[in-house]
């Protein structure tokens, strides 16, 4: 799985957890992990959270460190992106213990103390499971009425290493599930 930081900020606006999205703009082919900081303001039309337009919700912050990850799989599975979503956020939980951040993890959400770290999404589409996860690392322009907490406050100075070393835990227990699959007789 490639993992890719981008240098220049971009805003997640929802449209890069559609298919191909890192081929189409960056030419970055295959299972992949795009690594990028920015502010986040998803429009309703790139929504995928039915609940969450439903009700109104904003889903905005000013700065975070956003992860897009790809994999192709035939076919692929809304369960298995969860399921990858899951463990993308265990690997950021065990990340930030690294720097003594303490995380309570809550189905696909961080929180430190009532604080909410984490914002986060799983797809699929008709050729791979799509996930975005971001970080807060500021709480400045997170919707009114969310209590969030942000990196800065949390005294890591660079957000980037944790996002960069995250990223390669996930890539390297994908690539060991992988494996383990290639060397395991199916039972009959």
């Amino acid at each position: 799985m490639k993992i890719v930081v981008l240098p220049d900020p971009l805003c997640y606006d929802g449209s890069q957890i559609y298919p191909l999205w890192a081929y189409k703009h960056f030419e970055i082919r295959g299972n992949s992990i795009v690594l990028f900081q920015g502010a986040m303001n998803v429009t309703y039309e790139y929504m995928l959270d039915i609940e969450d337009a439903i009700d109104g919700k904003a889903i905005s912050g000013d700065m975070l460190i956003h992860f897009i990850v790809e994999r192709f799989d035939s076919p692929p599975s809304m369960r298995l992106a969860y399921y990858m979503q899951r463990l993308l956020i265990v690997c950021i939980k065990e990340q930030l213990l690294e720097y003594d951040v303490k995380t309570i993890r809550s189905g696909d959400d961080l929180f430190v103390d009532e604080g909410k770290l984490t914002v986060s999404i799983a797809t699929c589409g008709i050729s791979s499971e799509k996930i975005h996860c971001g970080i807060n690392i500021t709480t400045t322009g997170i919707p009114e009425g969310v209590n969030a907490v942000g990196l800065q406050e949390l005294g890591i100075t660079n957000p980037m290493d944790v996002a960069r070393n995250a990223a390669a835990d996930f890539s390297k227990e994908i690539n060991d599930i992988e494996m383990d699959i290639t060397k395991t007789r199916g039972i009959t």
